[in-house]
């Protein structure tokens, strides 16, 4: 079976590689593609691949780019560090995926799926559904009241919110702080985990966010936050490890 990976982070492409190897020996690598210019490039001259592992975001765009330029009929795992929120579509159009960090027990079971299932002629995907349900993450929005007035907030312009005093605030990227009719709680449910952390109870951030990161006494970590958070911004010695992992590209499900 030849199989192509996109993956822009090598440490995840080479795990990716030994992985599939040690599933079956007899797996071909036939490429590793780290960019959306270079996946529409081979997929026009080079596809010969059996089967694509795809992560959905790439170096310069995310992967659904690929298929707005490119006739795709190959079928696909999708390897992603989103949420079961993204991914529905995945279900409805029967193409597997597996959440990061990849494990071999899992990717084996996906490789078990596609030979089981794998039609003597390549399918046409529809690849559409799937771009239309994972871009709904950039037009999440939140409503809340200011001065009697109704406003909302788009996620993508979210660089925090903070519970103080039994209300939610958002603090956007100009440095607006807007109230949510929303918990923390219900609005961790609603963002993308790969860009959103919930460092404890009283925060959650946006990777752009962090200024800078600091080691804290008892084994915590302290962050200074863009815009300016006025109060330490502290990460317990509990959330340390997933915090890390979440920075790497891996969040914990």
């Amino acid at each position: 079976m030849r199989v192509a990976i996109f993956e822009d982070e090598v440490h995840n492409s080479e795990r990716l590689v030994q992985l599939l190897k040690k599933c079956d020996p007899a797996i071909e690598v036939i490429a590793v593609i780290d960019s959306v210019a270079a996946g529409i490039e081979w997929m026009e001259q080079h596809n010969t691949a059996d089967l694509m592992m795809m992560d959905i975001q790439l170096s310069d765009g995310n992967c659904f780019e690929i298929f707005k330029q490119t006739d795709v009929k190959t079928p696909i795992i999708f390897t992603t560090a989103y949420d079961n929120f993204a991914l529905q579509a995945f279900k409805v159009n029967s193409i597997d995926y597996l959440m990061k960090p990849i494990d071999g027990k899992e990717l084996k079971k996906a490789l078990d799926k596609y030979q089981q299932f794998k039609p003597v002629e390549r399918p046409v995907i529809d690849i559409a559904s799937i771009a239309e349900e994972f871009m709904k993450r950039d037009s999440t929005r939140f409503i809340g009241r200011l001065n009697n007035q109704l406003i909302y907030v788009k996620a993508k312009d979210i660089a925090y919110l903070q519970f103080i005093k039994g209300v939610t605030y958002a603090t956007t990227n100009n440095n607006q702080k807007l109230p949510l009719d929303y918990s923390l709680d219900q609005i961790e449910k609603l963002l993308d985990k790969h860009l959103f952390f919930r460092i404890n109870r009283q925060f959650i951030i946006h990777i752009d966010s962090i200024r800078k990161i600091l080691t804290y006494y008892n084994s915590r970590l302290i962050l200074q936050l863009q815009p300016d958070a006025g109060t330490d911004v502290i990460i317990s010695r509990e959330r340390v490890a997933d915090f890390r992992s979440w920075l790497e590209g891996r969040p914990s499900a």
